[in-house]
């Protein structure tokens, strides 16, 4: 009878041990998933909707009205978006090297081009971290930056407090198809 229940006791010992590390494990997957949830919201590509900026209570669209571009969040933390005006100039040269002064500024002050990587740092208050490597506007390259990522539905709205003009800017974007 001893022998028995020594091999129970081994057979139970060989199925509680792994069983109680998983379980203790289990809350810190669970955390995990749960704070996953914005990044799985948010993740593939968007299509530019409108952006406006707010700033010393003026509100206006620095990219006009029917702004281009996208937004791609990959799920391994990574992101890059473009953002255009609806009608930018052509080169009359028909080369962008040889681009007037005009010309350069208009495609300068019409366009913003950003990627880097992202990571959720407060799913409840939607707060996500930027880690900007590059940009069109180069005073960011480097810069770690908190932006707010709402989704409801097939809109994504990113609200960022360091617009490159001033202000705040609102980025409304819709999930591409």
């Amino acid at each position: 009878m001893n022998r028995f229940f020594g091999k129970l006791a081994m057979i139970l010992l060989v199925v509680a041990v792994p069983s109680g590390v998983m379980l203790s494990g289990a809350p810190g997957v669970w955390a995990k998933e749960k704070a996953s949830t914005l990044v799985k919201q948010v993740q593939g590509s968007w299509t530019l909707v409108s952006v406006y900026v707010e700033q010393d209570g003026k509100k206006t669209e620095p990219f006009g009205f029917q702004p281009k571009g996208i937004v791609t969040i990959t799920p391994d933390g990574r992101f890059s978006y473009i953002q255009l005006k609806a009608s930018l100039p052509k080169f009359a040269a028909d080369n962008r090297m040889k681009g007037s002064a005009e010309e350069n500024q208009a495609i300068v002050q019409g366009s913003l081009a950003t990627y880097g990587t992202y990571k959720v740092v407060n799913e409840k208050e939607h707060t996500v971290q930027l880690h900007i490597e590059g940009s069109t506007f180069p005073n960011w390259d480097g810069q770690d930056q908190k932006r707010t990522w709402i989704v409801k539905g097939d809109e994504l709205t990113i609200i960022n407090p360091y617009a490159s003009a001033g202000g705040t800017a609102y980025n409304v974007w819709k999930r591409a198809k």
